[in-house]
């Protein structure tokens, strides 16, 4: 079903899924993760996503994941894209300043998951800086990484986008997240089971 929209729980148990299918398959693979749904498994309670944003597998292929994931999105009646190697097109992930630390979330059997550190995620998101679909993420990411100036923001961001300075709309967003009452550290989710 086009569309779906993913909660945490939902997001768990396909991953749950993903990792018994390409066990089931003998595969092997390394899936790290970033955008929303490394958000809601990671750092906060976000509400839905709409597919999981993975770099491509290493170890392992991206058509096997892909296939795997597949099977899983039938079994659910889900997007058959709800695993979305796109990202890896878009100029999103950092690649030539400071590098992205990752969090293992599962480890086992050949197959493991990862998602990008906070502050990874916070520039990733000012690169992105979608009106209304990446507020709410920055105003927690920014509370997470203890940012509390534009100054310390633009820093973060020229660390991990070397030569690039932070975008207007972004540079606009936080300056407007600062201004306003100061947002507490969002409570994690905890770390999951797979």
């Amino acid at each position: 079903m086009p569309g779906t929209a993913l909660d945490r729980d939902e997001i768990i148990t396909g991953l749950r899924d993903l990792v018994a299918e390409l066990r089931a398959a003998g595969e092997v693979a390394g899936i790290r993760l970033v955008g929303g749904a490394a958000l809601a498994l990671r750092y906060f309670d976000r509400g839905t996503t709409q597919d999981l944003d993975a770099l491509h597998a290493h170890p392992g292929s991206d058509e096997s994941v892909a296939a795997a994931a597949e099977r899983v999105a039938n079994r659910h009646g889900w997007d058959p894209h709800w695993l979305n190697f796109e990202v890896n097109n878009a100029d999103a992930i950092p690649t030539l300043g400071r590098a992205v630390e990752w969090d293992t979330i599962y480890d086992k059997h050949g197959i493991i998951i990862q998602v990008a550190s906070k502050e990874a995620m916070l520039a990733m998101k000012l690169r992105a800086n979608r009106p209304g679909r990446d507020t709410r993420d920055i105003r927690l990411l920014l509370a997470l990484c203890e940012i509390r100036t534009l100054e310390d923001a633009e820093e973060l961001y020229e660390e991990f986008y070397p030569g690039d300075l932070l975008p207007d709309r972004a540079a606009r967003m936080v300056t407007a997240i600062l201004a306003g009452e100061p947002t507490s550290t969002p409570p994690s989710p905890g770390r999951i089971e797979i």
